[in-house]
């Protein structure tokens, strides 16, 4: 901003001794010191408003820019307008393909549209051990797949002999 250099400064002070007088020199000095220290902390003080303002501004900014592009509210919108397309599916279905009605919920299946194994024979379980339940609930508008429905069979339980530790060797 100003180049003063030392020879400026110095220069400036013997006009001022002259000026003002040896007595009054001190007192001046320490006046103008108190003006000049007041003067930097407001403009210091401005400064740092001025950059606060600038800072906040930025992050409003950012904060425009992201709520714009926030992928978190677009999700949220492509699954709120899914589950109403879904709602108004299941509130009207429609015709089945083939143009048949749709059958109540409690009425059986005929024979070439039913599970495998839901017959009425009992089914046998599968060769990991595990038994297949074949309930239909009249509240669901299609059967329970098998890997839903598939729960591990209890493990036969065996009788265990209770074993007596080993006697030590008594001598003769």
């Amino acid at each position: 901003m100003f180049e003063i250099g030392f020879w400026e400064l110095v220069m400036v002070g013997v006009v001022a001794l002259i000026v003002v007088g040896p007595e009054r020199l001190p007192g001046l000095a320490r006046t103008a010191g108190l003006w000049l220290g007041k003067a930097r902390r407001i403009f210091a003080e401005v400064k740092a408003e001025v950059d606060r303002e600038l800072h906040l501004e930025e992050l409003k900014q950012t904060l425009r820019q992201q709520a714009e592009l926030n992928p978190i509210k677009d999700l949220n919108e492509q699954i709120h307008s899914i589950r109403q397309d879904l709602q108004a599916e299941i509130d009207n279905p429609g015709p089945l393909s083939g143009g048949q009605p749709p059958a109540p919920a409690n009425a059986p299946l005929p024979a070439d549209q039913a599970p495998p194994g839901s017959g009425p024979a009992s089914t046998p379980p599968s060769p990991n051990g595990s038994v297949q339940l074949q309930k239909r609930d009249s509240t669901m508008p299609f059967p329970m797949p098998p890997s839903v429905a598939t729960l591990p069979q209890p493990e036969q339980a065996t009788p265990a002999t209770p074993q007596q530790p080993p006697q030590p060797p008594t001598a003769n």
